[in-house]
């Protein structure tokens, strides 16, 4: 079914998540998109807003919310991979509550891409072209188009792999790769879907869609955070030491990062 599928993890801070919710409704006015609301098991009122009679301003008709609710934390992977087993569109789209993007149509812009450009793998709105061996990424080979950022020539770039701070791709090549590895729990979740598409011959793009981003809404509250992020690296590089490092750097970007560095 053509429209999209908009897959957001809440871990409490439901005024950030219901912001977020009234941003998608408002720059999506005709589009066909339905939004899914996975609660990793908040303590705040995030189950009394999205429970039916609670008072949740009702959805227009061409767009539904549905709310699934987890006794406890089961972590963000866990918590994706449960959104798109109830999605109905063709094209699912992982998304932080904290991320604000300004840009009328923007599902449908999405959607146009996935659908009309050969072989895509993950499109979001934040990655680099190179991953290093140690998972790191290179500055100048980090792409994105924040709203506060200087306009960019190329409506999109070609890239390793994308954050996860909005991803979006078709069913079937979710399906085909497996979905997200829920050994990482809440960090490099991203990364590694990002390179299971790449090595299935897929290609991952960062397109160009303003945005802003809110910074750690929800990560904030994860104890152990550094601990946990510290040790997803370790897993991750052991898991892809033999295909580190990935580079889709062309060479005009090469050339074009040597005039601007003044080393030629």
């Amino acid at each position: 079914m053509e429209g999209i599928s908009i897959i957001i993890p809440v871990f409490n801070k439901i005024e950030t998540t219901v912001r977020c919710i009234d941003s998608i409704r408002q720059w999506n006015k005709g589009c066909s998109f339905e939004i899914i609301i996975v609660d990793n098991g908040s303590t705040d009122a995030t189950q009394q807003t999205f429970t039916v009679g609670a008072g949740f301003k009702p959805a227009p008709t061409s767009e539904q919310i549905t709310y699934i609710r987890n006794t406890e934390n089961l972590g963000v992977a866990k918590a994706l991979n449960l959104g798109a087993e109830s999605a109905k569109y063709d094209i699912l789209c992982f998304m932080h509550n904290d991320v604000f993007i300004h840009k009328e149509k923007w599902v449908s812009e999405i959607c146009n891409f996935i659908f009309n450009t050969p072989t895509p793998g993950v499109v979001g709105l934040f990655g680099a072209k190179t991953i290093r061996e140690d998972a790191s990424f290179r500055g100048k080979s980090i792409v994105y188009y924040k709203r506060t950022s200087a306009a960019k020539s190329k409506p999109f770039e070609k890239v390793a792999v994308v954050d996860g701070l909005l991803m979006a791709m078709k069913k079937t090549v979710f399906k085909d790769v497996g979905g997200f590895c829920e050994d990482f729990y809440v960090h490099y979740y991203d990364k590694d879907i990002s390179l299971r598409a790449f090595r299935h011959g897929l290609n991952n793009y960062v397109v160009d869609i303003p945005f802003e981003h809110i910074c750690g809404a929800t990560r904030n509250q994860i104890s152990r955070d550094d601990i946990i992020r510290d040790e997803a690296q370790r897993q991750f590089v052991e898991k892809w030491k033999d295909y580190l490092p990935v580079d889709v750097s062309t060479w005009g970007d090469k050339i074009t990062y040597i005039f601007r560095k003044g080393i030629l």
